[in-house]
């Protein structure tokens, strides 16, 4: 996989969605790597403790060694910019977010950088085409590049170590951990460790409270998957590991029994998989989520005979996320684009769709 910064988008053995990020069809963490419970797969840093240097951090490509406290850091990939400035850091260098305003920022990272940390917006370090523009990172002169969240290939954290001391992702592209995971590995990296605690507990204060509001989504079983283009022939949907997935687990929600069976993947580190719509009434579930590239992908899905016939969809449970900002906010979740997430009523919306509301959240 590369490091395009285009969402996934078809899945595995469909055409998996590649990555990056979540406006027009390109890529959204939560960073979730081997599983939000166990963070096995989040990329592991050790050192002295909080905000002692040197520390090495270990990820896919071996170890990486920052020597001092970083300033002036470019990040890679999905969630780490919002971390890093949720930390008090605007970073020099990030990737274009998609669903972003004109110039490519999510709401929640430039009320940060502007409005809480008072910073410069960063660079944008990729081109039109979603490669990772190496040129551009290397004149902001940084002295660090995170991409625990990434699809950085070999070749390219080759280049990217050359400018500046380089962290990739653990093990599996675009797999890293839960979100809560995520924000310790980029703190130990800006040597912010002693400021986790509390930015995690806040962010899932806020969540409990708003989750205690829509008691309905406790137990509730889910998918979360795509809308499609013409007619199939397969719905992509994401593993029980994948960031987003994990993410609304948190709000009292409950995998499909029976997803990993169905989905039958072609690698154990797919973070999605595709189900033939002859086999979607197999799966059952009170809920179905999915992101949309636009209404005329919405109305494809929901038409679709087959699709009309399962019943998450026959019934109305069924939430569908055409607003870009808010696709992006809950398809990468950090303790930034979380909180404005629930300020935008996404909990609402997931609650009212289990009731059979049938919920398509369209741009506003």
């Amino acid at each position: 996989m590369s490091s395009t910064t285009t969402i996934p988008r078809r899945p595995a053995s469909l055409m998996r969605r590649v990555a990056a990020t979540l406006l027009a069809a390109v890529t959204l963490s939560v960073a979730v790597a081997c599983s939000s419970d166990d963070g096995e797969d989040a990329a592991t840093a050790t050192g002295d403790g909080d905000g002692n240097f040197p520390v090495t951090m270990e990820h896919v490509y071996g170890e990486t060694v920052i020597p001092a406290k970083p300033e002036k850091i470019v990040t890679v990939g999905w969630m780490t910019h919002d971390i890093v400035a949720a930390l008090g850091v605007a970073p020099v260098g990030v990737d274009r977010t998609w669903g972003g305003d004109d110039e490519g920022f999510s709401p929640w990272f430039r009320h940060q950088v502007e409005d809480v940390i008072g910073g410069d917006m960063p660079e944008i370090t990729n081109k039109d085409d979603g490669t990772l523009d190496i040129e551009e990172i290397a004149t902001l002169e940084p002295d660090l590049i995170l991409a625990p969240h990434s699809g950085v290939t070999d070749d390219e954290y080759a280049k990217l170590s050359r400018i500046a001391p380089t962290v990739a992702y653990q093990k599996s592209p675009w797999m890293s951990g839960s979100w809560q995971d995520l924000t310790g590995v980029v703190a130990k990296a800006l040597g912010e460790e002693g400021r986790v605690a509390d930015l995690v507990s806040g962010t899932e204060d806020a969540m409990a409270t708003e989750a205690a509001k829509y008691p309905n989504l406790k137990g509730a079983s889910f998918l979360y998957g795509l809308t499609f283009e013409g007619n199939g022939p397969e719905v992509g949907l994401y593993v029980s590991d994948d960031p987003r997935v994990a993410f609304l687990r948190e709000f009292g929600l409950v995998d499909s029994p029976n997803l990993a069976k169905e989905l039958g993947l072609d690698k154990p580190d797919d973070f999605s998989g595709a189900v033939s719509l002859e086999s979607i009434g197999k799966l059952d579930a009170d809920l179905f989520v999915a992101w949309s590239s636009g209404p005329d992908y919405t109305e494809n899905t929901l038409e679709n005979p087959a699709m009309a016939r399962w019943s998450p969809i026959r019934d109305g449970r069924y939430c569908i996320l055409e607003n870009e900002a808010l696709a992006m906010a809950t398809n990468a979740p950090s303790p930034l684009s979380i909180r404005w997430a629930l300020d935008e009523g996404f909990l609402a919306d997931l609650s009212e769709a289990v009731d059979g509301g049938a919920v398509v959240r369209a741009n506003s």
